[in-house]
């Protein structure tokens, strides 16, 4: 039989936590240094605790089931099988599999052994408490009786720590005192043997067992075999016949080193070299060497290996991967922040610091860093994007803005372009706002010399044209007064021409105005039906065979900038007419809801693909389909800054070759 004694002496040389316990009871008796590392504890004071204790109060009823079937199995040299259901909240518990063996007693008192084994690879610097080194007094185990046994040329030989020694290192003089041995002391040890080579060859945890300096193998699992990509004709070769290929490798060092010191050596991360299918493959592993020693003298080793290949290779992708999102980032000229929206504290790039004209490494403050550096013009509008960027429902985290700063501390005014995004929690509280800045000044300042030119020109180009106005009323007057009719005819549609040439002007000395920030919005109550009518009937005195219909509904009262929406409508409207088909139909339609009034133009065009109607908004963004229409791509970026100045809504929907939906939405009322 297997005393306690002899298999707790196997246990406190393994690598991983292993501990026993009576199946009756589930009190436990012994526990070796990984285990108490693990619990923080001592073997004292687990020689009072129960499996309940350790793992909780709550553990399934099917747990004691299990170590009665494993007591009252017949095999004395049961192989580990796993236990199943043995879970536990209780940190760090419920990081490993659990694995059972059971063994006998004298006066066939029976135990079991509990062991270990981490559900997933771990670095060195996540959790050193695995393969850490064994120091000299876990080492340090009670010599039983027995000094030396005989061994077998299959067989492991223990030594006073029972561990497997090999035939050549026993001493004739050794010899003959064991001789000597009792009949029934041998039956227990070669027992003892037994259960220690099941347990390194049914562990999931990659083992080897060689003996001697020239390493020859001697025992290993399935586990090592698959790693180094062998097959169990290993068995009783020498390392350097065994694996040929770690010959010249730095891995064979610190294999000598812990045969030659007797030390247990813990190696994390090596990288070594295996023949694998014929293929010479690089793998990085954590390696532990325990010497095993007969009266002081190293015979042996017994190393593990946990393949951290994956874990290795992450981490190199991930460096690359920062590297090149850092020299992108710096080829870019971009700025970074990043804020916890729970604690409030706000982290800065250098870039991002410049950016804002600050000099400084102290900790950013956002009152103080960020708003205070805003261009007064901007600070309101800011919050407001804000208020609407925490809202995952209105915006789901999307931030993506324009704004001017003021440097603090060189004063200098620069544009910046924000993009970022929200995260949220479960409850959609905003958690964390990551994003980047960049410097747009520069362009910004080109698009203001050709906004100045622009409006420069539009303005000069408005006195001709008011004259050719002027000439062709008085054409029409004249042509009146004489009948003629067919003149008459030719000028309507000449100023018809001016009318359309006249707003194209106007289109562009408004955004010449809204981008120097000189277009006003001025808000007055009225009715917004009258409005409608009257830019319907203009609709249709300027175009011909095309039916408008205005959808008539209750009278609705707003408080908005009257010329600026006639703006929108007129440019909506032509937009419907321009893109149909002679004799198509557009309707308008609008109804509201408790705060806001929604207004549709309906046509059933030509339609816009899906990957047009985001842009359609954005300045000059003209879709190429082909068409000889003209246009500059103004009229919808000016329609969504007006909607947009009114604290509004704009969007489109529409079916390529069906026809498109432009619908804007303002509030009813607002004093702001």
């Amino acid at each position: 039989m297997l005393t306690l004694k002899d298999t707790s002496s196997f246990i406190s040389l393994a690598p991983i936590p292993i501990f026993i316990i009576d199946p009756d009871s589930l009190r436990l008796a012994y526990a070796n240094a990984r285990f108490l590392d693990l619990i923080n504890g001592s073997l004292e004071k687990i020689l009072t605790l129960n499996l309940h204790d350790i793992f909780g109060q709550n553990l399934p009823a099917t747990i004691s089931t299990f170590f009665l079937q494993l007591k009252n199995t017949s095999n004395h040299a049961a192989m580990p099988v796993q236990i199943p259901d043995l879970e536990s909240s209780v940190a760090p518990f419920s990081n490993y599999h659990y694995f059972a063996s059971r063994f006998e007693e004298g006066n066939n008192k029976l135990k079991i052994a509990v062991w270990l084994v981490a559900k997933k690879i771990v670095s060195a610097e996540q959790d050193d408490s695995i393969f850490r080194p064994i120091s000299a007094m876990e080492l340090e185990v009670k010599r039983p009786n027995i000094e030396y046994i005989q061994v077998n040329e299959d067989s492991l030989a223990i030594e006073t720590e029972f561990l497997p020694i090999a035939e050549d290192d026993l001493q004739k003089s050794e010899a003959q005192e064991l001789q000597q041995i009792p009949a029934e002391t041998w039956t227990q040890l070669e027992a003892s043997r037994e259960w220690f080579k099941n347990m390194v060859r049914s562990s999931p945890v990659p083992m080897l067992i060689t003996k001697g300096e020239d390493m020859v193998f001697d025992v290993i699992n399935d586990a090592m075999l698959n790693l180094i990509g062998r097959d169990s004709s290993v068995l009783g070769k020498p390392w350097f016949e065994a694996i040929p290929e770690l010959v010249g490798q730095p891995v064979i060092d610190e294999l000598f080193y812990a045969y030659r010191t007797g030390l247990t050596h813990y190696v994390p991360g090596v990288g070594i070299s295996l023949i694998k299918n014929g293929e010479p493959t690089l793998g990085y592993y954590d390696l532990t060497y325990t010497p095993l020693k007969v009266n002081g003298k190293v015979i042996g080793l017994m190393q593990t290996a946990t393949d951290i290949t994956e874990h290795v290779t992450s981490k190199e992708k991930l460096l690359k991967a920062y590297e090149q999102i850092r020299l992108s980032k710096e080829a870019a000229e971009l700025g970074t922040f990043d804020m916890n929206m729970v604690t409030g504290h706000l982290q800065w790039d250098d870039r991002c610091r410049l950016l804002f004209g600050i000099s400084h490494s102290n900790e950013i403050e956002f009152e103080r860093d960020f708003l205070h550096n805003l261009h007064p013009d901007d600070l309101e509008r800011i919050n407001a994007v804000l208020a609407y960027v925490f809202d995952k429902k209105a915006s789901n985290g999307i931030y993506d803005v324009e704004y001017r700063t003021i440097g603090s501390e060189d004063k200098r005014l620069r544009w910046i372009r924000a993009k970022g995004q929200v995260y949220f929690d479960a409850n959609e509280k905003p958690l964390r706002f990551i994003g980047s800045v960049l410097d747009i000044t520069e362009q910004k300042e080109d698009e203001q010399r050709k906004n100045d030119f622009i409006g420069m020109a539009s303005h000069e180009l408005k006195t001709p044209l008011t004259s050719i106005n002027s000439y062709l009323q008085l054409l029409q007057y004249l042509a009146n007064l004489q009948s003629e009719d067919r003149m008459l005819s030719t000028i309507d549609k000449s100023l018809n021409q001016v009318k359309r040439m006249t707003r194209m002007i106007d289109g562009f000395l408004n955004v010449s105005r809204l981008e120097s920030g000189k277009i006003a919005i001025d808000k007055q109550q009225f009715e917004i039906t009258s409005l409608l009518k009257e830019v319907c009937e203009e609709a249709l005195v300027l175009t011909t065979g095309y039916d408008v219909k205005l959808h008539l509904a209750d009278e609705v009262t707003i408080y908005a900038d009257r010329n600026k929406l006639n703006q929108v409508l007129q440019n909506l409207i032509g937009n419907a007419i321009k893109y149909s088909d002679l004799g198509s139909e557009v309707n308008i339609k609008y109804s509201t809801d408790q705060s806001h009034i929604i207004i549709s133009v309906i046509d059933n065009g030509i339609g816009i693909k899906p990957e047009h109607q985001q842009k359609l908004f954005d300045r000059y963004y003209r879709v190429e389909n082909g068409s000889t229409i003209a246009g500059f791509g103004i009229g919808l970026y000016l329609c969504a800054e007006i909607v947009t100045r009114h604290q509004g809504k704009i969007w489109v929907e529409s079916e390529f070759g069906k026809g498109s939906t432009f619908s804007f939405s303002i509030p009813l009322s607002s004093a702001s």
